[in-house]
Protein backbone atom coordinates (compact mmCIF):
# COMPACT_ATOMS: atom_id res chain seq x y z
CA UNK A 1 0.00 0.00 0.00
CA UNK A 2 1.56 3.37 -0.93
CA UNK A 3 2.25 5.44 1.59
CA UNK A 4 -0.44 8.12 1.10
CA UNK A 5 -3.00 5.42 1.17
CA UNK A 6 -2.05 4.44 4.17
CA UNK A 7 -1.93 8.29 5.95
CA UNK A 8 -5.60 8.48 4.68
CA UNK A 9 -6.77 4.90 5.74
CA UNK A 10 -5.00 6.11 9.11
CA UNK A 11 -7.01 9.33 9.21
CA UNK A 12 -10.13 7.62 8.54
CA UNK A 13 -9.87 5.56 11.50
CA UNK A 14 -8.68 8.23 14.03
CA UNK A 15 -11.52 10.44 12.75
CA UNK A 16 -14.12 7.23 12.78
CA UNK A 17 -12.43 6.67 16.62
CA UNK A 18 -12.47 10.11 17.65
CA UNK A 19 -15.23 10.46 20.34
CA UNK A 20 -18.34 12.37 19.82
CA UNK A 21 -18.45 16.45 20.94
CA UNK A 22 -20.53 16.70 24.03
CA UNK A 23 -23.97 18.05 23.78
CA UNK A 24 -24.82 21.40 24.77
CA UNK A 25 -27.86 20.87 26.77
CA UNK A 26 -28.59 24.65 26.82
CA UNK A 27 -28.50 24.70 22.71
CA UNK A 28 -31.14 22.45 22.46
CA UNK A 29 -34.27 24.92 22.98
CA UNK A 30 -33.97 28.15 21.86
CA UNK A 31 -34.76 30.97 24.84
CA UNK A 32 -38.23 31.99 23.06
CA UNK A 33 -38.98 28.48 23.23
CA UNK A 34 -38.04 28.01 27.21
CA UNK A 35 -40.33 31.30 27.82
CA UNK A 36 -43.19 29.38 27.02
CA UNK A 37 -42.90 27.64 29.92
CA UNK A 38 -40.40 30.22 31.86
CA UNK A 39 -41.13 33.85 31.03
CA UNK A 40 -38.03 36.17 31.33
CA UNK A 41 -35.94 33.29 31.91
CA UNK A 42 -31.80 34.34 32.09
CA UNK A 43 -30.75 32.17 29.03
CA UNK A 44 -29.81 29.05 30.71
CA UNK A 45 -26.70 27.66 32.26
CA UNK A 46 -25.13 24.67 31.79
CA UNK A 47 -24.40 23.48 35.12
CA UNK A 48 -23.36 20.01 34.59
CA UNK A 49 -21.28 18.21 31.58
CA UNK A 50 -20.01 14.52 31.45
CA UNK A 51 -19.88 12.10 33.36
CA UNK A 52 -22.23 10.45 36.25
CA UNK A 53 -22.18 8.55 39.26
CA UNK A 54 -22.97 5.53 36.69
CA UNK A 55 -20.17 4.22 34.79
CA UNK A 56 -20.94 4.19 31.04
CA UNK A 57 -23.30 7.13 31.12
CA UNK A 58 -22.63 10.71 30.40
CA UNK A 59 -25.27 13.28 32.01
CA UNK A 60 -25.71 16.78 30.80
CA UNK A 61 -27.95 19.39 32.42
CA UNK A 62 -28.72 23.17 31.50
CA UNK A 63 -30.84 25.51 34.06
CA UNK A 64 -33.19 28.37 33.75
CA UNK A 65 -34.22 30.74 36.12
CA UNK A 66 -36.83 33.55 36.05
CA UNK A 67 -37.10 37.00 38.74
CA UNK A 68 -39.68 34.86 40.20
CA UNK A 69 -37.18 32.07 41.61
CA UNK A 70 -39.27 29.62 39.03
CA UNK A 71 -36.87 27.00 37.48
CA UNK A 72 -36.84 24.84 34.04
CA UNK A 73 -34.15 21.97 33.74
CA UNK A 74 -32.80 20.21 30.33
CA UNK A 75 -30.91 16.89 31.41
CA UNK A 76 -29.47 14.59 29.08
CA UNK A 77 -28.24 10.83 29.87
CA UNK A 78 -26.53 9.45 27.82
CA UNK A 79 -25.78 5.98 27.56
CA UNK A 80 -22.76 4.80 25.18
CA UNK A 81 -24.30 1.35 24.66
CA UNK A 82 -27.45 -0.62 25.38
CA UNK A 83 -26.18 -2.91 28.45
CA UNK A 84 -25.74 0.73 30.23
CA UNK A 85 -29.02 2.15 28.72
CA UNK A 86 -30.50 -0.83 30.12
CA UNK A 87 -29.81 1.09 33.93
CA UNK A 88 -31.18 4.10 32.99
CA UNK A 89 -34.10 3.55 30.85
CA UNK A 90 -37.03 4.84 32.00
CA UNK A 91 -39.98 2.89 33.99
CA UNK A 92 -43.22 4.48 34.59
CA UNK A 93 -46.15 2.33 36.26
CA UNK A 94 -47.67 4.80 38.32
CA UNK A 95 -51.79 5.87 37.72
CA UNK A 96 -50.80 9.67 37.34
CA UNK A 97 -48.19 9.03 34.49
CA UNK A 98 -49.65 10.47 31.00
CA UNK A 99 -47.73 8.54 28.15
CA UNK A 100 -46.91 11.50 25.69
CA UNK A 101 -46.04 10.86 21.79
CA UNK A 102 -42.45 12.00 21.49
CA UNK A 103 -39.54 10.48 20.60
CA UNK A 104 -39.21 6.44 21.23
CA UNK A 105 -41.53 7.35 24.23
CA UNK A 106 -42.30 10.20 26.34
CA UNK A 107 -44.33 10.16 30.04
CA UNK A 108 -45.45 13.27 31.80
CA UNK A 109 -46.01 13.63 35.63
CA UNK A 110 -45.94 15.76 38.24
CA UNK A 111 -47.84 17.97 40.58
CA UNK A 112 -49.22 21.42 40.46
CA UNK A 113 -46.10 23.09 41.05
CA UNK A 114 -43.44 20.84 39.60
CA UNK A 115 -44.40 19.51 36.29
CA UNK A 116 -41.53 16.67 34.90
CA UNK A 117 -41.38 15.14 31.59
CA UNK A 118 -38.83 12.24 30.37
CA UNK A 119 -38.35 11.01 26.60
CA UNK A 120 -36.29 8.78 24.96
CA UNK A 121 -34.54 8.85 21.54
CA UNK A 122 -32.52 5.84 21.42
CA UNK A 123 -29.77 5.51 23.90
CA UNK A 124 -30.48 9.12 25.35
CA UNK A 125 -32.77 10.21 28.60
CA UNK A 126 -34.04 13.35 28.19
CA UNK A 127 -35.49 15.16 31.18
CA UNK A 128 -37.59 18.28 31.55
CA UNK A 129 -38.60 19.93 35.06
CA UNK A 130 -40.69 22.96 35.56
CA UNK A 131 -40.84 24.31 39.32
CA UNK A 132 -43.30 26.91 38.79
CA UNK A 133 -46.60 28.19 40.28
CA UNK A 134 -49.08 26.11 38.23
CA UNK A 135 -46.57 24.46 35.86
CA UNK A 136 -48.99 21.29 35.70
CA UNK A 137 -50.85 23.83 33.73
CA UNK A 138 -47.67 24.04 31.05
CA UNK A 139 -48.44 20.19 29.87
CA UNK A 140 -49.08 20.90 26.58
CA UNK A 141 -46.25 23.79 26.37
CA UNK A 142 -43.82 21.21 27.83
CA UNK A 143 -44.53 18.19 25.48
CA UNK A 144 -43.64 20.34 22.24
CA UNK A 145 -40.61 21.61 24.23
CA UNK A 146 -39.94 18.06 24.74
CA UNK A 147 -40.38 17.33 20.67
CA UNK A 148 -38.36 20.62 19.53
CA UNK A 149 -35.50 19.05 21.87
CA UNK A 150 -35.51 15.79 20.89
CA UNK A 151 -35.40 16.79 16.92
CA UNK A 152 -31.82 17.87 18.03
CA UNK A 153 -30.39 15.37 18.97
Amino acid sequence: MPASSRSIAAAAVVIFLAPAPAPDPCTLLTKAQVETVLPHNDGGMVVHSGGSLIAGVDAYQCSYSNDQADVFTVVLNVAVDDQHFDKIRPHFDADDVTKVPVGDGAWLRGDPNDLKLTAVKGRTVLDLELLATDAKAKGPELVALARAAIARL
